[in-house]
This record gives C-alpha cells, structure tokens and sequence, in this order.
C-alpha cells in the first residue's frame, strides 16, 4: 500500500467518523439525491391515463473501488441496498396543455462501508409538479422536485436538494419503440452537521426500450453524471486537505451502462430487472447498480 492510499484510507476513516457516512455521502464521495440507472427506462414519462400508480424500487449498489482525483483506484467496499416506494397520482387536470401529476418517494436503507453498517429511513423525495406533453410519436415530461433531510442520522444526506427533470422520447412502431433522453439538475443546499456545501449535479441519462411482444420489453440504458463545482468546505475541511495532501469535496464523475427487461403478468402488473456497471468515475465510487422493480396500475 502506497503513502497517498493511507493518506486516503485515514481520510475515510475519518469521513466516516464525522460525518455519519451514508452510502452516497455528499462532500465525501463525490455523489447527489438522485442515483440513476435505479427506475425503468419509460419510467420518467407520465402514464398516459388518469389514476394512482404504485411503483417499489428495489435496488442493492455494491462497489470496492474509491477513484481518486487523479485517477487512481482505492479498495474499498462500500455496499447499499434500498426500498424505495413511489406513490403516484395521475390527475385529469391539465396545465399549459400538458397532463399534470404529482408523486412521492420515501426510502428504507441499508449501507454497509468496510463493515460498518448503517440502517434507517432515508431522506424524501417529494415532486409536487409532473408536466407530460404526449402524442403518438413523442412525449415531453418535466419535473420539480425536493428532496427533504428527514431521514435517520445513519443514512440521511442532512442537506435540502432541489431538482428539476427534463425528460423526452421518441416512439416508433405505434410506441413499441421507444428512444429515451433526460437530463436532470440538483441544486444542494448546505449539510447542516459538516457545513459543507455540494457543488450542484447533472446527470444525463439515455435509453433504448423495445416491446418483443405486447408483454416483454428489453432494454438497453446509459448514463453520465457530472459535479458541476467543487464543494464549498468549512474551514477545517480545508485544513484536513492541505495537512493531508488529499481532496476532499473535488468535482466528481461517474458514466454508466445497463441493460433492463421487463414483463407485464397482467393489465396491471409489472416486474421489471436492470443491471448497470460503471466504467469511470473520478472523486467517487466505481460500482454496480441492480434493481427489481414492482409497478401496479389501478385501472
């Protein structure tokens, strides 16, 4: 083991020791609220008739790589699994032409870092505007959003996030065909036990989705993630980095691909599998994303 991966070791150690070390811990491991590759590829257009939806993710991230600024890879293990169901209602309003809905998502967690586990009620996401402009051959979602720090002390991000959404697609074959592009912007607000404040996020997700039969669908996804700025750190913080020659709260990156296949048991019912593997990252971890996913349509 080199001098620079103690350095950053003892960094860790001591990240996790202040801060409560959640799974996708902001100002530490370079990562926001919103984790993509977790929800369907069509997930992010609204349904295109009125009702309640009910949608659980649940999803496990595993990783035993820490990327540093510089590029070099870091063992260690850092695991996290999740249910997060979705509550949704699909009104029959319309707002500015576009069919108006509105959702929330809370999340149970499960993080495990070199062993120390953590578990507990994560923050809330609440997305009180849903805007979809649909027609046979395309269809324009946009979203407004918080994400709100009630979770447990283990596992909450301690910080307000604003995000907006802007989702588009592109059908083919009277929709069984389906082209997917998102992009979707956190703004952080100040953690409140650190004082750290995260640069804001961009996450550009796209998507290819394919109907084999009216029931299966198969899919292929891909994502890039980008810290748009650096943290703003308290003054200690700074003073941990030049004493240790680290980089704490550096601009980060993560770019992923996936696959995804889904079966619909019946006019109601929906399961749906995907897989993401990460193939760079920079000031954050490198893993894999699963998640199995249940959605039930009340007719």
């Amino acid at each position: 083991m080199t001098i620079q991966s103690n350095k950053s070791k003892l960094l860790l150690a001591l990240a996790a020791a202040s801060f409560a070390f959640p799974a996708f811990a902001d100002g530490i491991v370079g990562a926001g609220h919103y984790a993509p590759a977790i929800a369907n590829i069509r997930d992010l257009t609204v349904p295109d008739q009125a009702g309640f939806i009910y949608e659980q993710y649940n999803f496990y991230y595993t990783s035993d790589t820490l990327v540093t600024s510089s590029g070099k890879d870091i063992n260690a293990d850092l695991s996290s699994a999740g249910i997060a169901p979705l509550i949704l209602w699909v009104t029959d309003w319309e707002v500015l032409g576009a069919r108006y809905s509105f959702y929330f998502n809370p999340v149970l967690l499960s993080n495990d870092f070199d062993g120390e586990e953590d578990q507990g009620l994560g923050d809330l996401y609440i997305q009180p505007l849903w805007l979809s402009w649909l027609n046979m051959n395309h269809d324009v979602t946009l979203g407004v959003g918080v994400y709100a720090p009630v979770g447990d002390d283990d596992v909450t991000l301690d910080m307000w996030t604003t995000q907006f959404q802007l989702a588009g697609y592109y059908y083919m074959m009277e929709q069984a065909t389906a082209l997917m592009l998102a992009a979707t912007y956190e703004f952080h607000g100040e953690v409140d036990e650190t004082g750290v404040t995260p640069g804001d996020h961009l996450t550009i997700e796209y998507g290819w989705s394919q109907y084999l039969t009216q029931q299966f669908e198969v899919g292929i996804r891909g994502y890039s993630q980008w810290q748009m700025e650096s943290d703003d750190l308290p003054s200690s913080l700074n003073n941990l980095n030049q004493l240790l020659g680290t980089d704490i709260g550096n601009k980060s990156e993560v770019h992923g691909v996936g696959i995804q296949a889904a079966y619909w048991l019946n006019s109601q019912w929906n399961l749906a599998f995907n897989y993401s593997k990460e193939y760079k990252a920079e000031s954050r971890f490198e893993g894999e994303m699963y998640s199995l996913n249940l959605t039930y349509m009340m007719n």
